[in-house]
């Protein structure tokens, strides 16, 4: 067993992450003393034997205090490979970065934040939203001042139905700005919060969030997805504040699309519906020209 826990400790040692190696060198060392104590009490003959016990000991000894004294950049090269890793995840290699990453650091809970939100994504690839879930709720626990730690464990609880749960994640992430994130991270908050909005019937919050998110990346979705969006809230009665929202959400989806016909159509018939004949009337001699 000493053997192996030595193994996992070189191998680690060997891909730079000195730190990870530690607990493992210790537990070798542990094993190895107790080994010792062992053999003290065994006959004479066994004196070359302890001799290369001792040897042992004193190779783990110096990887050990090697490591103590290690202040900067000993966990660079497990972060550059976790980063190839995740530039590597797609759908069908989910299951290759994840056992990339059980290579790197056999026990889950010795990873980083980094690594462990890596290991979420890969899970929701497979499908294993549990399991995802429990590994960003550690990446979460372990760096939760990181926005995209609360926004992976977020869409992760959205796909096993506990809104509630996602939306208290990105509420606080939403009202402290879109400004800090970065361009991604704003996105995917928008999209996630907005779903959590839909599923937890508050289309008024769904729309004010679908609004940011076609403002900051208009060809995100499919211009019929938008519209559909839209369509929710003009089913709201006249007055609505979620209806009116819904108006000035289609009137943006023209600016960005003035060819659309079916946007312009739509269009048409809200302005018509509110009583803005003037603007609604334009619209229907634009789109009776040939």
């Amino acid at each position: 067993m000493a053997d192996r826990y030595y193994e996992l400790a070189e191998s680690m040692n060997a891909r730079g992450a000195i730190e990870l190696a530690v607990p493992f060198y210790r537990q070798a060392l542990a094993m190895l003393m107790e080994e010792r104590d062992q053999l003290r009490q065994l006959l004479p003959e066994q004196q070359q034997q302890q001799r290369l016990l001792d040897s042992r000991e004193e190779q783990i000894e110096g990887l050990i205090t090697e490591a103590a004294l290690l202040r900067v950049g000993s966990g660079s090269g497990l972060d550059e490979r976790i980063a190839e890793l995740a530039e590597e995840l797609t759908p069908q290699s989910a299951q290759q970065v994840l056992a990339g990453l059980r290579e790197l650091v056999p026990e889950p809970e010795l990873l980083p934040a980094r690594g462990r939100s890596l290991e979420g994504k890969a899970l929701m690839l497979c499908g294993r939203v549990a399991e995802a879930i429990a590994s960003f709720e550690a990446a979460y626990a372990a760096a939760g001042q990181a926005p995209e730690h609360g926004i992976n464990l977020a869409a992760a609880l959205l796909a096993a139905g506990q809104a509630s749960q996602a939306a208290a994640l990105l509420q606080p992430l939403h009202q402290r700005g879109l400004a800090v994130l970065e361009p991604d991270q704003r996105a995917a908050l928008l999209r996630n919060f907005a779903t959590a909005a839909s599923q937890l019937e508050q289309p008024l919050l769904a729309l004010q969030l679908r609004r940011q998110w076609l403002q900051l990346e208009p060809e995100a979705v499919p211009s019929d997805r938008w519209l559909g969006w839209c369509r929710v809230g003009l089913a709201q009665p006249p007055g609505d504040h979620a209806r009116q929202e819904a108006l000035a959400f289609l009137q943006d989806l023209r600016r960005l699309h003035p060819a659309n016909r079916a946007i312009a159509e739509v269009l048409a018939e809200t302005l018509e519906a509110e009583g803005d004949y003037r603007q609604a009337a334009l619209l229907y001699r634009e789109l009776l020209r040939p």
